[in-house]
């Protein structure tokens, strides 16, 4: 890194160190032999497992966002949480909203999840993560590469499960809070829940508006207003250790204005503005339990997503706005998921676990149009899934395991993808975990019928399109070392391969004509290194490094060119714990490297560079009256980075590789209250 790039994070962290130093006189706790308060509590994960598990025994890496992590960050939805997660990559579109990738794999790869059922409702492939509060969520659950064995299609690049809170320590509990960030960004929740006897009954709601400040006039901003309110209610029902029922239900609605320039500002002038209306709706019933040595678990769900576009004319003399029927759009889709599962939890070498799912999605929209079906504007895809695994322990040290899913789709018949797990522990401070996936992904309904033509616009969908289907390797080890008097650091090296046959990619066929098509193969590879470091629970400093390698899709047509594309990504999260672990002060940033890119210009291809660009932030939070308040303040996007520049990196000139893509509406400073009361035990 430049001494300009490092410099930024100098001052931050000189600051944080000398607050710890005067607060602690830079001598060692000491600690009171208490067995309780010493007790470590760890993370349970539940994302692709038998059964709930302790996460350091998972034959697969899960990467676990807490909820203390959340409130130190001040996030409030999925997508601000996983801005400076390593291995992760989250664009911007004013009107579309974020997409994620996993690895160098986009967003049409990775399932996102609320508590095992899959959120429908994509645009342009992508799952927009703004559209997903993290209010109720307790923990968030990260496993990359592919896992189409226990969750099917769209699963190939990864899975994000949010995992909702079910349950509290007092009978009844109360809790309002508020953020308010000074870039227009605020949002307001509150939630309530109640034990009695045997039920557990919840309920939170919330409104989030974004307000930004125009960048030159009110119609000329790159941020678009944005309002949001959302709602969550749960029932839980658990008569016995051995049965757990849950049914909840979610409610969200947005708004994105997006107002048009002014066009004849002398005379009579008017604009054409659009607004954006998104609903989501689900409703899940949940069942586990255990009996003798068994655990078992079926999940039932209906999904609902509505998209609806409304333009106007506005005449800004009179502000009479006028509908333009050739300006409206309107597009729907549901998905019914049914899934179970059955494992063994026998004190034995061997273990299995045994499923079905079955998944329809329907899409309607007036621009699908599918030549199979008499009604018109609607399709309809349905996915049956039997999967089973196998886990052997073969020793203490050595854990193997092995599955396999078989799923019939109604459209493109059977796929077969196996997969397989090594956990090998060959010295006490050593773990090596290895594994290989092969992942698959039906076309969705837009790339099979969508079609959008006007003046400006030929884009169709390909009814021959084929299914994708990928091979993932994914290798890492970890080793604690130096674990002396709670003194601790974990070194973890990572490698990973995904190759995706027949990946399914709009190509230009024309000068403006657009069609979904299976490209021959993608790939992505790469490596990483992170390091954990833990002082007395007193300084916390987790750094990692990714390097991913993106294919050439151009190397076809000119074999000069470079075979992969390589970008680095370098995260750093610091926290320092005072005042008896009831405050901290916090960092967090990620450099992303600059992204090399290929461009096509007058028939020839040339090299482009995306720059590299920095997100740190800062807080400082506590809390006071035995946890009932928690306060937190503090700045996000120190650097005040807004947009990516690219271009040429022959230091020519072009039209088609110059460019300014969005990262954030820049430095924003926040203040975050979180007030709480129980009563009862």
């Amino acid at each position: 890194m430049s001494k300009k790039a490092f410099c930024p994070l100098v001052l931050p962290l000189f600051l944080a160190i000398s607050a710890q130093v005067f607060s602690q006189n830079f001598v060692a706790p000491k600690f009171e032999v208490d067995t309780l308060k010493d007790a470590e509590i760890q993370q349970v994960v539940v994302t692709a497992q038998f059964a709930p598990t302790d996460s350091r025994q998972t034959v697969n890496s899960v990467r676990v966002i807490d909820k203390k992590t959340i409130e130190q960050r001040g996030a409030v939805n999925l997508e601000e949480l996983l801005q400076n997660e390593p291995g992760l990559r989250i664009k911007q579109d004013a009107i579309l909203g974020s997409s994620l990738s996993i690895n160098g794999l986009q967003g049409q790869n990775v399932k996102i999840l609320v508590d095992g059922v899959p959120v429908i409702g994509r645009l342009n492939g992508s799952v927009d993560a703004a559209q997903l509060p993290l209010g109720a969520v307790r923990q968030v659950e990260i496993i990359e590469g592919a896992q189409s064995l226990m969750y099917g299609s769209e699963a190939s690049a990864g899975v994000i499960n949010l995992i909702t809170k079910n349950s509290q320590a007092p009978k009844i509990e109360a809790e309002a809070n508020f953020l308010h960030e000074t870039n227009g960004f605020s949002t307001k929740q509150a939630r309530v829940g109640a034990r009695l006897g045997k039920f557990f009954l919840s309920a939170n709601a919330g409104l989030t508006d974004f307000s930004p400040a125009p960048d030159s006039t009110e119609r000329n901003q790159v941020w678009n207003p944005k309002n949001q309110k959302f709602a969550r209610a749960a029932l839980r029902f658990s008569p016995s250790e051995k049965l757990d029922l849950r049914l909840t239900g979610n409610l969200f609605h947005e708004k994105i204005t997006n107002l048009g320039e002014i066009r004849r500002p002398t005379y009579k002038p008017y604009s054409f503005d659009d607004y954006y209306f998104t609903d989501r709706g689900d409703v899940s019933l949940h069942a586990e339990g255990k009996f003798s040595q068994f655990f078992w678990q079926t999940t039932a769900a209906y999904n609902r997503f509505d998209r609806v576009k409304n333009g106007y004319r506005l005449d800004l003399e009179n502000a009479e706005k006028t509908l333009l029927p050739e300006a409206q759009d309107t597009s729907a889709a549901q998905g019914f998921l049914w899934r179970s599962t059955f494992a063994s939890q026998k004190n034995r070498p061997l273990n299995w676990l045994a499923g079905f799912e079955h998944f329809t999605e329907t899409a309607r929209d007036r621009r699908i149009s599918d030549s199979t079906r008499t009604e018109s504007g609607f399709a309809i895809n349905r996915d049956l899934g039997v999967f089973s695994s196998l886990k052997w322990t073969v020793s203490p040290k050595i854990i193997l395991q092995t599955g396999a899913r078989l799923t019939l789709n109604q459209r493109f018949g059977s796929a077969f993808s196996p997969s397989a797990w090594l956990r090998w522990s060959p010295a006490k401070n050593l773990t090596v975990k290895a594994s290989y996936a092969n992942g698959f992904r039906s076309p969705g309904l837009k790339e099979l019928y969508f079609q959008f033509i006007d003046v400006n616009h030929f884009v169709v969908g390909n009814p021959d399109l084929k299914p994708e289907h990928s091979h993932n390797f994914r290798l890492e080890i970890a080793r604690p070392f130096f674990e002396k008097n709670r003194f601790s650091t974990t070194a973890t090296v990572h490698g990973f391969f995904n190759k995706i046959n027949d990946r399914i990619a709009l190509t230009q066929t024309g000068q403006v004509e657009y069609v979904y098509l299976n490209i021959e193969k993608w790939q992505t590879t790469g490596a990483g290194f992170s390091l954990n470091l833990n002082w007395y629970d007193r300084v916390k400093w987790n750094s990692a490094v990714v390097l991913t390698g993106f294919y050439n899709t151009f190397l076809s047509e000119d074999a000069s060119l470079r075979p992969m594309l390589w970008s680095p990504d370098w995260t750093n999260d610091l926290t320092f714990s005072f005042l008896k672990n009831r405050a901290s002060l916090n960092f967090w940033h990620k450099t992303t490297g600059s992204t090399p890119f290929f461009f096509l210009e007058d028939g020839k291809t040339y090299e482009g560079k995306i720059k590299a660009w920095h997100l740190l932030n800062g807080s400082v939070g506590g809390n006071f009256f035995q946890k009932k308040i928690r306060l937190t303040g503090g700045v996000k996007n120190i650097l005040d980075t807004r947009q990516i520049e690219a271009g040429a990196t022959d230091g020519v000139g072009h039209q088609n590789a110059g460019f300014q893509q969005p990262a954030h509406w820049g430095r924003t400073f926040f203040v975050q209250g979180i007030f709480a009361l129980g009563f009862g035990k």
